[in-house]
């Protein structure tokens, strides 16, 4: 068995674990059929790259490709809704794995970073170069932060929109969204099993999965596989 999944999860919910916890289920719900609906959603945004260096007006979809059993810690960081999709499937659509590189490197190696940087700020009178370089560092992350938060386990893989990759509809202001169709879904992970069955209680999920049903699980049934 190899250490990588076959399965990309976007995971979602991190805004809803901040409301009362009798309503997260219901809020749940709507956001898995907003999602099957409209799309996984993403909006611009900035970021930290390489230490001391940020960079702006980015839009990227995130994904990892951890095991299912290994979801209840990512789940805590990013939201409790997971919505997975085959590597290829993310992979024609322009994500890639992205390049982990050390927090907190020793001036003399950071031969990466370096070069990056250096192409980045060394182009800006030449447009296209300019531009692909911004791209690359989009596709840069911290192995950890400074609460040495651990990012590195995550396996991420990013849709990043750009020029050449517009799989990411713009909606409008920042908002961006990636389509898909109810057979591109290979897993549906739910934060509890009351969650679950809100949601294939309801008319609009039930009939946008009528044709193809794709695994469905618990953060607790993630522990088992």
């Amino acid at each position: 068995m190899g250490i990588h999944s076959k399965i990309l999860v976007h995971w979602t919910g991190k805004d809803i674990e901040n409301y009362p916890k009798d309503k997260r289920s219901q809020l749940y719900v709507e956001r898995l059929k907003n999602d099957l609906q409209e799309g996984l959603y993403t909006k611009t945004t900035e970021e930290d790259v390489i230490r001391g260096w940020k960079i702006t007006n980015i839009t990227r979809l995130c994904f990892t490709e951890i095991r299912l059993s290994q979801a209840q810690t990512h789940a805590e960081r990013y939201g409790k809704l997971g919505l997975g999709f085959t590597r290829d499937f993310i992979m024609n659509k322009g994500g890639r794995p992205v390049i982990y590189i050390p927090f907190d490197a020793m001036a003399d190696s950071r031969l990466l970073e370096d070069s990056i940087r250096n192409v980045h700020e060394k182009s800006k009178d030449i447009g296209e170069i300019h531009t692909s370089s911004k791209w690359i560092m989009t596709h840069v992350k911290r192995m950890w932060n400074e609460k040495d938060e651990d990012y590195y386990e995550e396996m991420e893989w990013r849709l990043v929109h750009g020029p050449n990759n517009k799989h990411l509809k713009n909606i409008s202001n920042g908002v961006h969204r990636l389509e898909f169709e109810a057979s591109d879904i290979k897993a549906i992970i739910f934060p509890d099993e009351d969650t679950k069955q809100l949601s294939l209680k309801d008319d609009g999920i039930r009939k946008y999965l009528s044709e193809y049903m794709p695994i469905m699980a618990t953060l607790d049934d993630c522990c088992n596989f």
